[in-house]
């Protein structure tokens, strides 16, 4: 592993080295509340003591099932002081789930909310290794220990305990849209480094403020907004969640200057009325992936930069876009960051390199590529080969070095020779005036292997029978090469989705092998 003598190596050298620079800047805002460097060293400090005086040792896991909130941030840096591993669990999870989170991962604390803290209740007889729930506030839990008295008497710095880069920092669950979830395991480096080199990547200093406003489970809150800011010395402003009543009231009460958006959020935003202030802000750069006709919509509109980003939570480091990004360069991902320590190439389905502008898997080395996958050799054995992790993502590379994203190599529709991307079919579906959403899968084809097959959510009011098949076809027909129209429709009144709102295209899959429902054929203009 390649390291930076002056830098730190793991997240404690990190709070630790801003603690002491910037002792009296302002940290953290959540609600009403505001916590200096020193004053979040110091929660940092009596949490890993509440942890050390209830018997954590090294390697303990530790679950947060959490809305974004203080004491999130606290434990993470915490958690990772005295040696344990942090787990975070979605808040949207139904009991089953994170019952198999729980249980997988053997936590034996579980951090949570008063309003989380019945589902927890729900399962906690079937949990072996659950010693102690920690809620959040005030007041008296039955069964559990609330924030306030697990800190009562806890002062003063906790002790050192000798800690590796390569030691074990977290175990993040993947969302599971093709299985269940998958445990990835982060080392203390890769919070220490990936972070950082996001931030330089972006130009943020201690002069800005970062508005966070998606949930701190995900590695994009936690380390790409979160971490990073304060790897530089910036300012966090925490929300619970996005609001797009309240983001530009945010954004102008708290000076804030950069944010990271999941593409949704700048849809929303765009979509509401348009306002004359509307340029008169202070956000100057927002992080984000979108069209190029959405991009360059939305820095106009607001008068910032948009900078496209590529990662996963198995290699946290980012590909990024340079600030100045030709405008040619619009769609890609950007260029790798820490390209001394980073590299990313396009592979072909035996492993072997692919050449300028040939699609492929994308696969990374880095310093920060996860360990493997918790108690699942079989998927660490797929996705960690000959040095390399295999995203499972289809893109190529440009003559110079922009990333480009294509599709989930899962979701690609291999009709005859011709490989079809469903995120470009959905992107033309999407863009119809009565279409809410859309998912794209592969179906069986005696002749071709492969056809593409649609399903439809419309629009409230929009009916079947008022936008037939038909209309759908013709409106993809000036936008797609024929091999790529659907060949089969069937409408939905919603899509099965993940707790993180991710489709979940194995459930469709499956349902289209059993048959049933109403499913139009273009290629017979019947239906099936």
């Amino acid at each position: 592993m390649t390291t930076e003598h002056s830098s730190p190596t793991t997240l404690t050298d990190m709070l630790s080295s801003q603690s002491k620079r910037y002792p009296d800047k302002l940290a953290l805002i959540f609600k009403d509340r505001r916590w200096s460097y020193g004053e979040l060293q110091s929660e940092v400090e009596r949490v890993a003591n509440g942890l050390l005086r209830m018997g954590v040792k090294k390697g303990d896991r530790i679950a947060f099932f959490l809305p974004n909130c203080g004491e999130f941030l606290f434990a993470v840096f915490a958690v990772t002081k005295i040696g344990a591993v942090f787990v975070p669990l979605n808040p949207q999870y139904i009991a089953e789930e994170a019952e198999y989170v729980l249980q997988h991962s053997e936590a034996s604390i579980v951090l949570t909310s008063p309003e989380l803290l019945p589902l927890i209740d729900s399962v906690r007889g079937k949990l072996a290794d659950l010693k102690q729930v920690i809620v959040t506030g005030a007041g008296e839990f039955a069964g559990a220990l609330s924030w306030d008295k697990f800190l009562a008497g806890v002062a003063g710095a906790a002790p050192s305990i000798a800690l590796d880069p390569e030691d074990l920092a977290s175990i993040t669950y993947t969302s599971g849209t093709t299985d269940r979830p998958k445990g990835v395991m982060l080392s203390q480096y890769a919070y220490a480094f990936a972070p950082r080199m996001r931030a330089q990547g972006l130009g943020w200093n201690e002069n800005d403020r970062v508005l966070c406003v998606l949930p701190l489970f995900h590695v994009n809150a936690l380390c790409h907004t979160c971490i990073a800011m304060l790897s530089v010395g910036g300012s966090i402003v925490l929300t619970e969640k996005f609001s797009a009543s309240r983001f530009w009231d945010e954004v102008r009460e708290h000076g804030v200057t950069t944010s990271s958006l999941m593409r949704t959020i700048p849809q929303i935003l765009l979509a509401l009325p348009e306002k004359a202030d509307d340029g008169d802000n202070p956000l100057r750069l927002i992080v984000t992936l979108l069209s190029p006709e959405m991009h360059l919509r939305f820095e106009d509109r607001f008068k910032l930069t948009g900078v496209p980003s590529y990662s996963l939570t198995e290699d946290i480091l980012s590909v990024i876009g340079p600030q100045n990004m030709p405008k040619e360069k619009l769609g890609s991902c950007g260029v790798v960051l820490a390209p001394q320590v980073h590299r990313v190439a396009i592979h072909d389905e035996e492993g072997k390199a692919l050449p300028t502008g040939k699609a492929g898997e994308i696969v990374k080395q880095s310093p920060t590529v996860m360990q493997g996958y918790y108690k699942n050799p079989e998927a660490t054995a797929k996705a960690l080969k000959n040095g390399w992790l295999y995203t499972g993502d289809l893109g190529y590379l440009d003559a110079d070095g922009y990333l480009y994203f294509v599709d989930r190599v899962k979701d690609m529709v291999r009709r005859g020779d011709e490989n079809i991307s469903s995120e470009e079919v959905e992107r033309i579906l999407n863009s119809h005036p009565q279409v809410a959403e859309s998912a794209v899968i592969a179906v069986p084809d005696l002749i071709r292997g492969e056809e593409v097959k649609a399903y439809i959510v419309l629009k409230s009011g929009a009916t079947p029978s008022g936008v037939p098949a038909e209309n759908i076809w013709d409106f993809c027909k000036p936008h797609l090469s024929a091999y790529k129209v659907p060949r089969y429709i069937e409408y939905r009144d919603e899509l099965p989705k993940t707790p993180s709102s991710k489709v979940q295209k194995n459930i469709l899959r499956d349902e289209s092998k059993q048959g049933g429902g109403q499913v139009f054929d273009r290629l017979a203009g019947q239906l099936k």
